[in-house]
C-alpha cells in the first residue's frame, strides 16, 4: 500500500474478529518501527508480545478499567466535543475486553534518559518521543496490511513492568491490542483540520 494511502487509512480499533494475524506481518511491523528516528541513534526499544490469557488478566488488574462509563466522567464528557464524547463513550467500556481478547497484545519498552517522575525539561523525553515516533511506525505498517490496533497508556507502568517482568530502568510507553477489525467494529471519522490553519510561516 502506498504511504500517504496507509496513512489514510490508519484508524483506532478496539473491536478485532478472531481471525489470525500472520507472524510475518508482525515481524514486518515491528522492523518498520527499528527504522524510526531516535534519540542518539540508540533505538533503546524493546517489544513483548503478550499471548498467555492469564498475563493478560494480570495486565488489566494493573489499571482502573470500567466497564461501563461512570455518571462523573460523563460531566466531565459534556465539554467535550461532540465526536470526542461519543468516542471516549465507546472506548472506556471496551478497555478490558480488548486487552483480553484482541488477536495481539504488544507492550513497547524504552530505554529513558532519566526516570520520567524526574524530567524537568522537554529534552528529557527526547526518548519518549523518539518511541512514539517507533509505534506510529509499527501501526502504519499493519494498516497498510488491513490490521489495526488502538494505543493504550498505562497510568500504572511499575505494575505492568511486575506483571511481565521488565527491568525497573526501563519504561513502558504503551499496550497495543492489534488485529483484523471486526465487522461490527466502530470506525470514527478522523478530526478534519485545515493545513492552512495551523501553518504559520516565520512566526505564529
Amino acid at each position: 500500500m502506498d504511504l500517504q494511502v496507509a496513512i489514510c487509512h490508519r484508524r483506532t480499533v478496539r473491536d478485532f474478529s478472531k481471525k489470525e494475524v500472520p507472524s510475518e506481518a508482525i515481524r514486518e511491523a515491528l522492523n518498520a518501527g527499528l527504522k524510526a528516528p531516535s534519540h542518539n541513534h540508540q533505538k533503546e526499544w524493546s517489544f513483548v508480545l503478550v499471548k498467555d490469557s492469564g498475563m493478560r488478566l494480570r495486565l488489566t488488574q494493573t489499571e482502573e478499567m470500567a466497564e461501563n462509563v461512570p455518571d462523573a466522567y460523563k460531566k466531565v464528557l459534556e465539554s467535550y466535543e461532540p465526536l470526542a464524547q461519543e468516542m471516549y463513550l465507546d472506548a472506556i467500556p471496551k478497555q478490558k475486553r480488548m486487552i483480553l481478547t484482541a488477536p495481539e497484545l504488544l507492550v513497547v519498552v524504552y530505554q529513558p534518559k532519566i526516570p520520567v517522575a524526574a524530567c524537568k525539561k522537554v529534552y528529557d523525553l527526547n526518548c519518549l518521543a523518539a518511541v512514539w515516533c517507533c509505534i506510529e511506525n509499527i501501526l502504519l505498517s499493519l494498516a497498510a496490511r488491513d490490521i489495526f490496533g488502538v494505543t493504550f497508556i498505562p497510568q500504572h507502568t511499575e505494575r505492568v513492568k511486575e506483571v511481565l517482568g521488565i527491568p525497573q530502568e526501563l519504561e513502558v510507553a504503551a499496550m497495543i491490542p492489534f488485529g483484523y477489525r471486526a465487522d461490527s467494529a466502530k470506525i470514527f471519522p478522523q478530526k478534519e483540520v485545515r493545513l492552512d490553519s495551523v501553518l504559520h510561516a516565520d512566526k505564529w
